[in-house]
């Protein structure tokens, strides 16, 4: 028997390391393919002429929300302008077209707060103390008042959708300063949370258990030398918890980050929170802030795998993808140098979608394909798994002459 494999290992010794060897070369090659690839596939500059969207018509996209559970996948709402002037519209599919307030009406141009359900429904505010709601083709207006005659703007909005009565937490403007007002369904409370000096809330999500997290820039002067018309802003998030009864929201818990202000936050699927400045990230509990130091123009909250996408400025090659349950990051190269300076975005089903404008001043759209990554219809992906599959058959074939060149060597 020993013979037989000291025969064996002479006769084919040389084949042996011919194989390792071209293993060994197929394994470098593969590396160098699969690196090649790793940038995001599926990014795709404009939109599908086809579809008729309505924001292709604009100059500028200032504000727009997307209708996740509409049966159409680009169901949107948004305020255009136009070289005709402003509108307000839905477009629930590509000939389905509404205006939600008519075009060049003179109250687009005082709008305050515009904000979205994934069905379809608007609620947006034009006026003090009016709030007003778009739902199947009408505008219904809600006057809040309080027992003072207080008058007020309103600037954001989030809704406890755990309570009975469709508890609401508003950012207003009044007596110089922001206000937070809670709103249920018997009306407006009467007081407000006490005036933060020179604090300005523009944002507002719902978290869990009667808490919502507001967020605002604290304008503050850094130097003896700067002067004190031009303080350096500083942003600030707080907790603040109202359940619905007639006492003021409260804030419960403050502090500051660094920033010029935050230009992205979404509530998450864990009863938490991100939000993005352009110096850093915030992941964000009831009960805690965890600060890391991210810039971003524009971040996306992808609650399907809980996680955010942040996107610099245009021309920036790659972006940053992190896990929010545990706060890890990876850099993601893009398919080509981002092309839009971004002022939103947002995920509806499979696909990202970044708002913005190029270098010539234009609005423009970015969509990138999140089911293709890690697919066998991606490059990357089909690589992976060629080289799993190669790799595999060669070790197995590797393996199978061994076995049967040895019960050959063993009969003989």
């Amino acid at each position: 028997m020993a013979s037989g494999w000291r025969k064996l290992l002479e006769e084919e010794s040389e084949h042996q390391w011919l194989a390792i060897g071209l293993f060994f070369v197929f394994v470098i090659i593969g590396g160098f393919l699969i690196g090649g690839t790793s940038s995001l596939e599926g990014m795709v500059l404009g939109t599908d002429p086809s579809q008729d969207l309505v924001f292709e018509e604009g100059e500028f996209l200032i504000d727009v929300e997307y209708h996740h559970d509409a049966d159409w996948s680009e169901a949107h709402s948004g305020i255009l302008k136009t070289q005709d002037g402003l509108k307000m519209y839905q477009q629930m599919g590509s000939d389905d077209v509404d205006d939600i307030l008519p075009e060049n009406d003179p109250a687009i141009g005082n709008v305050t707060l515009f904000s979205a359900d994934s069905e379809g429904t608007i609620t947006f505010s034009t006026s003090l103390n009016t709030l007003s709601t778009y739902v199947d083709g009408m505008v219904f207006d809600q006057i809040l008042s309080d027992t003072f005659g207080s008058e007020f703007g309103i600037h954001g909005i989030a809704v406890d959708s755990t309570s009975l009565l469709n508890n609401r937490l508003l950012i207003t403007s009044e007596d110089g300063g922001s206000g937070l007002r809670g709103l249920n369904g018997q009306g407006l409370v009467t007081t407000t949370a006490p005036l933060q000096d020179f604090v300005i809330w523009d944002k507002v999500v719902y978290l869990e258990d009667s808490t919502f997290l507001v967020a605002g820039t604290f304008a503050i002067q850094t130097s003896s030398s700067q002067s004190p018309a031009t303080p350096s802003p500083q942003i600030v998030l707080a907790h603040v918890y109202w359940d619905g009864d007639s006492t003021a929201p409260q804030i419960v818990r403050q502090m500051m980050g660094n920033g010029s202000e935050i230009h992205s936050i979404h509530a998450t699927i864990d009863g938490g929170a991100v939000a993005a400045t352009n110096e850093e990230f915030y992941i964000i509990s009831k009960n805690s802030v965890q600060v890391l130091p991210y810039a971003s123009t524009t971040m996306v909250y992808e609650s399907q795998h809980d996680r955010a996408w942040l996107f610099g400025e245009r021309g920036s090659e790659s972006m940053l993808r992190i896990d929010v349950d545990t706060g890890e990051s990876s850099p993601k190269k893009l398919g080509f140098p981002l092309p839009v300076s971004p002022t939103s975005g947002v995920i509806a089903g499979d696909s990202l979608y970044i708002h913005g404008f190029d270098s010539q001043g234009e609005a423009q759209r970015l969509s990138l394909d999140l089911s293709l990554e890690g697919s066998l219809s991606s490059g990357r992906g089909f690589l992976n798994f060629a080289f799993i599959f190669v790799g595999v058959i060669m070790i197995a074939t590797q393996g199978y002459l061994m076995v049967e060149k040895a019960m050959h060597t063993r009969k003989a």
